[in-house]
Formats: C-alpha cells, structure tokens, sequence
C-alpha cells in the first residue's frame, strides 16, 4: 500500500473544505506556484524548510487538523541542506553511497598512477645509465701531483668495460678496479691517459697530469 505524501495530505484536505488553489492562496497569502509545488511534493521549487513548515502549519490553521503528524512525515522523508532547502532523505542516502564507493576507486586510481610513474622514472633512469659510456674513477694520481720515475695508477670503471692506461691494456679486478704501474723517463709534467670502452664502444677517457721528478 502505497504511503501518503505530504502533498497528498494536504490536498485532500483542501479539497474537502472545497478550496481551490487560487481560494486557498488569497487566504493563506501564499503564492499559488508555492501551493502548488506543495501539494505535488516539488519541494526544489519551494523556499526554505521555515517556510514549507509554515505553509504546513498555514494549512492546519485553516482546515482545522494537527499540524504534528504531517510535520513528523516531513521530518521522516525529507533533510534541510546546508542551504536550508528540503532534499528527500533517499537523495542524500545515494549521493553518501556514491561518494564513499568513488573515495576508494580515486585512491585506487592514485595508487595505480603512482606504481606507473615509479616503474616508468626506474626504467627511465635504467635505459640513460644504459646510454652513457663506462664511468672511470681515479684513486691516484690526482691532477698535478708530484710523483717519482715509477707511479701505480690506480681506480675503478666498469666491469665489463675494456681498459687502457697510456695505450696499454689493463686488467680489471672482479669489481672492476684497477691497479697498474707506469714508469716515467723524463722529468717535468707529463700526462697519464686512462681509457674505458664498452661492449657498444661507448668509450670514456680521463687525463691526470703528473709533475715527475727523479
């Protein structure tokens, strides 16, 4: 059984005191438009719940009967907004459900978007350090340093880069360091050339510059 409305109630009893709308509003001195927005449960078209409340109370004055449970039916299926306008209780109940089933897909989205943008920055990062030529560091000598005839030249590259000090071959450690001598024949500043090349022939070099003497 279907319940009754407000609007229901109200016109029911408007029509059994045989009112029309246009009687009732220069009665009540109450738009027309607002009555008929009551009585048709349109209550977006109707002001501030104040208002719809009065007009309710409007109502049992005139026609004679409680205003109470016809309020209580309003206080059941309607809530003011935060605009103190009258929304169905149903409107609210969804637009809850759809806002608290859209606040896990929005962090689930986010966290997709993150995994993606950390897995694409590390492939990122992976495929430049795959572009650059083998890195060489220097232990020693440093730049201008002031060595003997015989000096160790020693540091570490790549592992599987191939290197060369002065044009001749190195071997490299398991970790890719290494260790070689180089002798001098002559004083004054002489410079030590130190070589790495890949497997693509991407190829780095580093030039120390010795001040020798004997």
């Amino acid at each position: 059984m279907k319940q009754r409305t407000i609007g229901d109630i109200l016109q029911d009893e408007r029509l059994a005191h045989r009112f029309s709308l246009l009687e009732l509003a220069k009665r009540t001195r109450i738009r027309q438009e607002y009555l008929e927005a009551l009585e048709s449960n349109q209550f977006a078209k109707l002001p501030a719940a104040t208002f719809v409340k009065g007009y309710i109370k409007n109502y049992a004055q005139l026609f004679g009967f409680d205003p109470q449970p016809v309020l209580a039916i309003l206080r059941r299926d309607y809530k003011e907004s935060l605009k103190g306008k009258l929304v169905p209780r149903e409107f609210i109940s969804t637009v809850l459900k759809k806002r608290h089933r859209t606040k896990p897909m929005r962090y689930a989205v986010w966290i997709i978007v993150l995994v993606f943008m950390t897995i694409s920055s590390y492939i990122a990062v992976q495929w430049w350090r795959l572009q650059q030529p083998p890195t060489i560091s220097v232990s020693f000598p440093q730049q201008f340093e002031q060595v003997g005839s015989e000096l160790v030249v020693s540091g570490k590259t790549n592992v599987s880069a191939q290197l060369m000090i002065n044009g001749q071959p190195v071997a490299l450690q398991a970790d890719g360091s290494f260790e070689h001598e180089v002798v001098m024949q002559t004083e004054g500043l002489k410079s030590i050339e130190i070589q790495a090349t890949d497997e693509q022939g991407r190829t780095s070099t580093v030039v120390r510059q010795v001040q020798v003497s004997f």
